[in-house]
């Protein structure tokens, strides 16, 4: 298939020699998760989510590996590092600077549970209990400690963030909801062998889909697949469409997601492609 077909081009694109691991937006900026798995290393970028331009690169801490991205908090980007690779308990949290890279602070005795009302929560746990810290999200600063059976615990837990972003969901789920608002998608927009077709509907006259195709086996005889995306609008007419993967092993639909009108998406696990909806 010829990438970039029909007459919407990316905005931007940004290859790395190492795979990208994570994609996690927040306002205006995305943190990417950099991993070099043959010799176990993670790295942390971060790009402008209009230009694809880098802001900060090559971020890294003493804990190479058992490390990622968490969460933004407005300006904030909170990472959480785990106990030890035999038993991946959450442990350290670390909070940087979004725009920077700068480290504001880290904490090492929470486990990260949730961030609410400017206060990062954690759970610290000793041999004999275990109870909720709230911090402050921009200097680390304790501001409110509470037992884990305090009642606020499950407020916390259940307390959701908002999410600047659009994930897609499995035509299947759609179809068989009967209060879904989504019209149905014409079936020639996807090929009659996809596997897991998926949808996001952005709400103007553009739906990106994305699926998987049946790619044979790999030489141990493991089965592999193709991902394509395609963007089209309500009649079914394709404007873009790109092959994002060979050879993948699963077909989940996870590498494709929209932010501020712009579709994002992963291609050959090391490069980030950005195409503008509007």
């Amino acid at each position: 298939m010829q990438l970039f077909r029909k007459h919407i081009k990316p905005a931007w694109t940004f290859k790395s020699g190492k795979k990208i691991w994570r994609l996690l937006p927040g306002q205006g900026v995305l943190a990417v998760e950099l991993r070099d798995t043959d010799n176990k290393e993670t790295e942390f970028a971060a790009l402008d989510i209009t230009t694809g331009s880098p802001l900060w690169q090559n971020l890294q801490f003493e804990e190479r590996w058992w490390i990622t991205v968490n969460k933004f908090h407005r300006d904030v980007l909170l990472l959480q590092q785990f106990v030890k690779p035999d038993m991946p308990t959450p442990g350290k949290i670390f909070a940087v600077d979004a725009m920077t890279g700068k480290v504001l602070w880290q904490n090492d005795e929470l486990a990260l549970v949730n961030v609410v009302d400017d206060l990062v929560y954690g759970l610290r746990s000793t041999f004999t209990s275990e109870e909720i810290v709230g911090v402050n999200w921009r200097t680390g600063e304790s501001a409110v400690t509470f037992s884990a059976d305090d009642p606020r615990t499950q407020e916390i837990n259940v307390a959701l963030t908002r999410e600047e972003y659009m994930l897609p969901v499995s035509l299947e789920e759609l179809e068989d909801n009967p209060l879904s608002a989504t019209p149905p998608v014409r079936v020639e927009a996807f090929p009659s062998e996809a596997k897991t077709p998926s949808l996001i509907e952005t709400g103007a006259d553009r739906r990106i889909i994305g699926y998987h195709l049946d790619a044979g086996t790999d030489e141990k005889g493991v089965h592999v697949y193709e991902s394509h995306i395609k963007i089209i609008d309500r009649g079914g007419k394709v404007h873009f469409e790109d092959t994002t993967d060979r050879g993948v092993y699963t077909t989940l639909q996870d590498f494709y997601f929209v932010v501020d009108n712009i579709l994002l998406y992963v291609r050959n696990s090391n490069e980030i492609v950005a195409v503008n909806l509007s």
